[in-house]
């Protein structure tokens, strides 16, 4: 795991991919703390099995189903690699200052793996 020498002040995220999968540009999106981010019940375990419980006090969901986080393998090679990737997308929840994640949770995962502070986010609206 390589972690580069960043100011204590400066957010650290993931390349961003200067256009999205459908060809338009990738501008849409914020950085977002991720402690801001609650986990599911599939991104918690997996986050605990990789990173030694290091990120104990995140916030998670009680409720709701074990998620499948088989692809984190290939993500983490694109980490390795440096390629960049769309934002996440995210929605606020319940009027707090969380995010709940609709896309991208391997992404946010390999983000804490290699200690970026930070995550590219898409906010969209509560469906």
């Amino acid at each position: 795991m390589e972690t580069a020498f960043v100011a204590k002040d400066t957010p650290t995220h993931y390349n961003i991919s200067p256009l999205k999968e459908n060809g338009n540009k990738n501008l849409d999106y914020i950085l977002i703390a991720y402690n801001k981010i609650i986990l599911d019940k599939g991104m918690s375990k997996k986050l605990k099995e990789l990173c030694n419980g290091k990120y104990q006090g995140l916030k998670k969901f009680k409720k709701g189903e074990m998620i499948n986080m088989n692809k984190i393998d290939t993500v983490q090679r694109t980490f390795e690699k440096k390629i960049p990737l769309d934002p996440i997308k995210v929605t606020q929840y319940k009027n707090s200052k969380y995010y709940e994640v609709l896309d991208g949770r391997h992404r946010y995962i390999m983000s804490l793996y290699y200690e970026y502070s930070h995550i590219p986010c898409i906010i969209l609206e509560s469906i």
